[in-house]
């Protein structure tokens, strides 16, 4: 076996999305435990800052952004394996070097959260062009624990089979995704169950180092709340969420506020926090800061009591997951739409209550046995009053029951990367 493999990882980045940052420093974590001199070749869509984040001399950055899937990705590929068909020993260009990055790394590991679903044909090219020049290469596909389907869409269905079915694995993110794909007739050795890979997450994983002095402050004062016996309220919205909920006539920030407003300032403190981040940036993409603004700027023009607002924190700048689980860590309630923020929450056994958008969530959360805080947007209603009470009072049961699933969690969650050393050749 390969003592030094060159893995290439696509479908993550470090800055934005900071689930794809915990799947991403995980995955190249958690192999250095068993391969310390692994080689990374990893596939961003925010090539620049991911490189002035890290400078890991084993690390090395490619254009992962859907234009490069096309021209580098893809057109790079067929132009290398023409000339090698030609016998022709390429140059070296910059044109190319994507294409040989690709076909001279051991294996290529999928991290997309949610891929071939009904309902997002739009990406169904994404989705292909992650994976299928690394195909095309003869470098094997691992698609690591993500949601799937539902496959009720033709289109979607027939270039699911097609591409999944050539995957070397694919690890499904809980019993609906397990579901979904059963109607694709995989071959049995092809899919296996697998929760998600950053229930592993170790914050020794941690890349880079981004606003420590501000995360210190942040910390500091909701553990001086904590010496006042206020319990802590963890809020990590979504700009997604909020966006779909506008679309049914209902107003995400005023669903947070209404149901936190009345709560008695001398008893609790509240964290706005973000878990997508994109800070001086306008675009809402992976951007939750945005959210933290609309919610700041909400509160001000409010009717709440002035107490309740001096009783808020908020964090408006990049922030990456060692300092979000560290913020999360103190919290005695979580209340998320972000579905990696839920495994943070759920990782350190803080009660968490989710409003999501996909059956990803409500399938993890089922799998603690806590679906009844899995909240979904096309059934919610106007007030959360309810479940963030119930969440409050039953918060030592809730606690007690994340410890008993977390061994095993963690366990079947490994599976995936004694599944990955038979491919370091």
């Amino acid at each position: 076996m390969n003592k030094k493999p060159t893995i290439a990882i696509i479908g993550g980045t470090v800055w934005g999305n900071r689930g794809a940052e915990a799947m991403l420093v995980t995955v190249i974590g958690r192999i250095r435990q068993d391969f310390p001199d692994a080689h990374f070749n990893i596939f961003s869509y925010y090539l620049k800052k991911d490189r002035t984040l890290v400078s890991d001399p084993h690390i090395h950055f490619y254009d992962g952004s859907p234009l490069s899937l096309v021209a580098n990705h893809f057109l790079g590929v067929i132009v290398l394996k023409a000339l090698s068909f030609l016998r022709i020993k390429p140059k070296h260009s910059r044109f190319l070097k994507t294409a040989n990055a690709l076909a001279q790394s051991d294996v290529l590991l999928d991290i997309g959260g949610i891929t071939f679903s009904d309902g997002r044909e739009k990406f169904l090219p994404f989705n292909i062009l992650t994976i299928w020049p690394t195909m095309l290469v003869g470098t094997p596909v691992i698609k690591l624990a993500q949601a799937v389907g539902p496959f009720d869409h033709t289109l979607n269905r027939i270039l699911a089979k097609y591409f999944l079915s050539r995957c070397a694995h694919v690890f499904l993110r809980g019993k609906n995704s397990t579901q979904h794909i059963s109607r694709l007739n995989l071959p049995s050795d092809k899919t296996s169950s697998a929760p998600d890979i950053a229930f592993l997450y170790d914050p020794k994983y941690s890349l880079s180092n981004e606003n420590a002095q501000k995360v210190y402050s942040i910390v500091g004062q909701i553990r001086r709340e904590q010496e006042f016996g206020k319990q802590i309220i963890v809020i990590a919205p979504s700009i997604l969420v909020d966006k779909k909920l506008r679309k049914k006539g209902l107003d995400y920030t005023d669903l947070l506020l209404s149901a936190l407003g009345d709560r008695n300032p001398e008893k609790f403190f509240f964290v706005f926090m973000p878990n997508a981040t994109r800070e001086g940036s306008p675009k809402q993409h992976n951007n939750d800061i945005l959210m933290i603004d609309k919610i700041m700027q909400r509160l001000k023009g409010s009717n709440l009591p002035e107490a309740f607002q001096n009783t808020c924190a908020y964090i408006d700048f990049d922030i990456n997951t060692q300092a979000i689980r560290q913020v999360i860590s103190h919290a005695d309630l979580l209340i998320t739409s972000r579905y990696h923020a839920m495994i943070s929450g759920l990782a350190l056994s803080v009660p968490t209550i989710v409003i999501g958008w996909s059956h990803k969530y409500q399938e993890t959360m089922a799998s603690f046995g806590l679906s009844d805080y899995a909240l979904s947007i096309s059934e919610i209603n106007s007030d959360l009053t309810p479940a963030i009470n119930e969440a409050l009072e039953q918060s030592p049961h809730i606690q007690a029951r994340i410890k008993d699933h977390l061994p095993l969690v963690r366990e079947q969650a490994d599976s995936q990367f004694r599944n990955i050393r038979q491919y370091f050749r």
